[in-house]
């Protein structure tokens, strides 16, 4: 019996979707996620989280792309990267199906793969300095069909390749050209024989996107000057001729895009054709646009970061391109042109999206990572969690209690400070700090706001809190004042040493950062010196401070001594991959998220893996016991997870 299964937390009234497959068998189920499922991760607070709403998701042992869907939508081949293999997905599930493996005296050059009409067989065309192959596999069997090698003369540049199947599936053609060159060839071999049939060459041309399709008996290709886009044909038999077979005007303001001087391989400046219907996808820079050239009619205008990769479905229904910081964008036809149907990634810069012949599902590879989407679930316009709100924006300042219950969080320069209740995920006290938070800390059963130059602190009520209790200025218990070192400088982030002896600030003057430590008894300056990043946070022994960048990835460590020389900075940069003995943002107790965002536990066995939102630098991760807090300068409110390994 087929069906879905999820993986729900039962001690909360979150519901936490750790994995959704589709299952034949319970072994496959087993063999998917035996080694790294768990029942109870638990989601205590924060926005809904939607997880983007993929449906499976896979991690390999390398890069996964180039990418190609099958025309019957059932399989994805994707090239291992570095390796001299390539593996056939499952569409629905994502599970291996195959490896394919490459002859030994090929050397590993791969750039584009293609199936045969009926999916049977997968081909693949790439180089190695003058060698130059067409390597065909049989998927019935797992070896290799056919082996097309020829020469080819030796540039200093990249090959960029594209190839295509015969309609009978017997035949491939194959267009390459060098980098920045206008001059193309296009190579027809025979794939049951091996054998190369024809070759054909043309000078002076600038190609729509290097795509070449099948029309027919024979293949097509587009070239494009500054008014008009010219079809080609050539046949796949041996002496036929590469012909024009319609001229089509070209897009308002395209010759803008074809300037001698332009290097249309730069990065943002790609286009993409789509034969039938006649669609053609213009990136150039941070403004993309996608036409209907037949009619002379644009379908689609949009600004953003560098647009990236570009893919259409085969009937041109649905079209995404991914961005330099924003994700993937997907949109649907309609008819007034493409509208926002759901955003992927964001925040993740230049994925790859490839969308399936039937435009039904979507694929995005992303480093080691594969994931999949069903367009036919999105609810439009869908965003995924990181919908900024009005006027929301800043980072978090965040701590937690010292028996782990509570933890208290801010966004950085707001007023208002939260205290939250673990246990229930129930906000239990919110403090009108009067001051802009540039720091937090709790001490015993006191948080510590630091602001403006001033520690404030409030003593939490003992027991259980009365429900939205709230706390102002005239409820503090203590104020302590410093003296600001130049009125010119902006203070970025603040902390107090754990044994209230010690207070510091990061500030900016204008090109430089400044890290000041103080004294909390007498409010006395100490030293100072310059630093290079914003988020300072004391030790646990209060004799180190530690200075992270805001998505805390990389810190430098500063010794608090107490002779002349107060402060000392011992290490300039440390990168936190791995956090090291005393990082205070990292996990006591041996959990870290890899750099392909699992989540690992004290054993090293995978937990749970960031919702495709999450996947980003940008995230900030706080660890105190089995809790982490994400944070995100675009949502309202930090999200905690607890973990049970």
């Amino acid at each position: 019996m087929t069906g879905y299964f999820e993986i729900i937390s039962t001690s909360s009234p979150h519901i936490y979707r750790s994995a959704l497959v589709f299952a034949p068998q319970k072994s496959i189920v087993r063999k998917l996620y035996e080694s790294y499922a768990r029942p109870f991760t638990r989601l205590v607070h924060g926005a809904p989280m939607s997880w983007d709403q993929n449906t499976a998701t896979t991690t390999r042992h390398c890069e996964t792309w180039p990418a190609v869907w099958s025309p019957c939508n059932r399989f994805i081949a994707i090239a291992c990267g570095g390796t001299a293999t390539m593996d056939i997905l499952d569409s629905v599930t994502l599970q291996q199906l195959q490896t394919l493996k490459f002859p030994q005296d090929i050397s590993i050059g791969y750039d584009a793969l293609v199936f045969s009409p009926d999916s049977r067989i997968l081909s693949t065309v790439g180089y190695w300095y003058k060698d130059r192959f067409v390597v065909s596999w049989d998927l019935q069997t797992g070896g290799v069909a056919s082996v097309i090698r020829w020469e080819g003369r030796i540039l200093g540049v990249a090959v960029i390749f594209s190839i295509t199947y015969s309609a009978d599936g017997r035949m491939v053609g194959v267009f390459y050209r060098y980098h920045g060159d206008t001059n193309i060839t296009i190579l027809i071999s025979d794939v049951t024989s091996g054998v190369q049939v024809d070759s054909h060459s043309i000078k002076g041309v600038f190609t729509l996107s290097d795509d070449i399709w099948t029309y027919g008996g024979s293949l097509r290709f587009a070239t494009a000057d500054a008014t008009t886009i010219t079809i080609w044909e050539v046949g796949f038999t041996s002496g036929a001729t590469p012909t024009k077979v319609e001229t089509l005007p070209a897009p308002d303001g395209f010759e803008l895009r074809l300037l001698p001087h332009v290097d249309h391989d730069a990065p943002g400046k790609s286009f993409l054709f789509l034969p039938t219907p006649c669609r053609l996808a213009l990136a150039f820079g941070d403004k993309l646009q996608v036409w209907d050239v037949r009619e002379s009619k644009c379908l689609l205008q949009y600004t953003d970061y560098t647009f990236y990769t570009m893919t259409f479905s085969s009937d041109g229904r649905f079209f995404a391109c991914s961005t330099g910081g924003s994700g993937v964008y997907l949109w649907k036809e309609s008819p007034t042109g493409y509208i926002l149907h759901g955003k992927l990634v964001p925040g993740i810069p230049y994925p790859n999206p490839l969308l399936s012949r039937n435009g039904e599902s979507i694929a995005v590879f992303v480093g080691y990572s594969v994931r999949l989407w069903r367009t036919k679930d999105f609810t439009a316009p869908h965003s995924g969690i990181l919908t900024q709100a009005p006027g929301i924006t800043g980072k978090f300042v965040l701590d937690f209690s010292p028996d782990g219950m509570l933890a208290v969080f801010a966004r950085r320069f707001d007023k208002t400070v939260t205290v939250l209740n673990l246990e229930s995920g129930v906000p239990q006290l919110t403090i009108d700090a009067s001051v802009e938070v540039c720091g937090l800390r709790v001490i015993g059963n006191t948080v510590v706001v630091i602001g403006d130059w001033q520690a404030i602190t409030w003593n939490l009520p003992a027991g259980d809190f009365v429900p939205d209790a709230r706390m102002g200025l005239e409820d503090s218990s203590r104020t302590i004042s410093y003296r600001e070192p130049n009125p010119f400088f902006d203070t970025h982030g603040a902390s107090i040493s754990s044994d209230s002896r010690h207070i510091a600030f990061t500030t900016h003057e204008f090109h430089d950062e400044y890290l000041h430590i103080y004294s909390v008894s007498t409010g006395e300056d100490l030293g100072w010196g310059l630093t290079r990043e914003r988020t300072p946070r004391f030790s646990p022994d209060g004799c180190y401070i530690w200075c992270a960048n805001d998505e805390g990835d990389s810190a430098e460590v500063w010794r608090v001594g107490g002779g002349q020389k107060v402060l000392e900075r011992l290490e300039q940069m440390v990168d936190i991959e791995d956090p090291p003995e005393g990082y205070p943002w990292g996990s006591s107790r041996g959990y870290r998220v890899t750099n392909d965002w699992w989540i690992l536990g004290p054993d090293g066995k995978r937990l749970l893996m960031f919702p495709s939102a999450w996947q980003t630098e940008v995230v900030q991760q706080v660890w105190n016991g089995p809790f982490l807090a994400l944070m995100h300068d675009r949502l309202p409110e930090p999200i905690f997870l607890e973990l049970d390994s």
